[in-house]
């Protein structure tokens, strides 16, 4: 794991640069508090190898954490803890605006360290990343990727995701309904967002054909949904052969019933 030092600090939130370290040390101990919340909360392996990653989390999320308790001045050469009577604070608005570019920051760096933890094949397995992933739209990023804004227009950060978190679970319900429960499972327990962009598979284009319904769903797109529907039941139909979790579903089986026929030579005949 990362050792916590006033070089990287500054490289990963410059906003902080601080000659004398003031910043740095009264930031310190939410840095601690994240990076005990990465091995103990979200398990980070111990043969992972994203430091970068860890510290562009820990240090963003520290510095978001710390801002509103900070007695900061705004210098010539940034921000800076006031150590005298003598220095006006920075002003509310210079710090609310510092405060929302480093709420992006943070969700980002998240975001992009438990993308990267996917791919790590021990942490998939946990539990903490079961949990996560129950949506194939399950961080922030990913609704903004699909084109997913908040009511009143706005990108959609952590706060915002967990406002729409009961949308995004109604989505991912309406998508098991077209594509069936069994199709859906799949696509959940091997959600690799890094496997998009390694071609035509088709488990990865059935994924982002969900991913764009569910994202018109939440977003109440009401044209969109019906018109992403038929496509995504097109695509099931001229696919089942090659999804064979799809075509062994129950939903598949229904939508093929083929009631008896009855033939000439048959001793009896059925009505239904």
């Amino acid at each position: 794991m990362i050792e916590l030092s006033k070089e990287s600090f500054e490289k990963y939130v410059p906003a902080f640069r601080d000659a004398e370290g003031r910043i740095f040390e009264a930031v310190l101990p939410y840095m601690q508090q994240y990076l005990d919340k990465a091995t103990n909360v979200i398990k980070i392996p111990e043969n992972y190898a994203g430091d970068a990653l860890v510290e562009a989390y820990v240090y963003r999320q520290a510095a978001w954490q710390a801002l509103p308790h900070l007695d900061l001045v705004l210098t010539d050469n940034g921000f800076a803890v006031v150590s005298n009577g003598n220095l006006a604070p920075a002003s509310r608005d210079r710090v609310a605006a510092l405060q929302e570019r480093l709420r992006e920051e943070k969700a980002d760096a998240r975001d992009i360290l438990l993308m990267d933890l996917c791919r790590n094949t021990a942490w998939r397995e946990t539990e903490a990343c079961r949990r996560l992933r129950s949506s194939l739209l399950w961080c922030p990023m990913l609704l903004r990727r699909y084109g997913v804004t908040t009511a009143d227009g706005h990108q959609v950060l952590e706060w915002e995701y967990n406002a729409l978190l009961p949308q995004v679970l109604a989505a991912g319900v309406e998508a098991a309904r077209i594509v069936s429960a069994e199709q859906m499972q799949w696509l959940l327990e091997h959600q690799d967002e890094w496997d998009e962009a390694q071609g035509p598979d088709l488990r990865s284009v059935l994924r982002k054909k969900c991913r764009r319904f569910m994202a018109a769903y939440i977003s109440d797109r009401k044209p969109a949904v019906r018109t992403l529907a038929a496509q995504l039941q097109d695509f099931l139909n001229r696919h089942a052969d090659d999804l064979p979790e799809y075509a062994a579903s129950s939903k598949f089986q229904a939508d093929n019933f083929k009631p008896y026929e009855n033939k000439k030579d048959d001793a009896c005949f059925f009505f239904g």
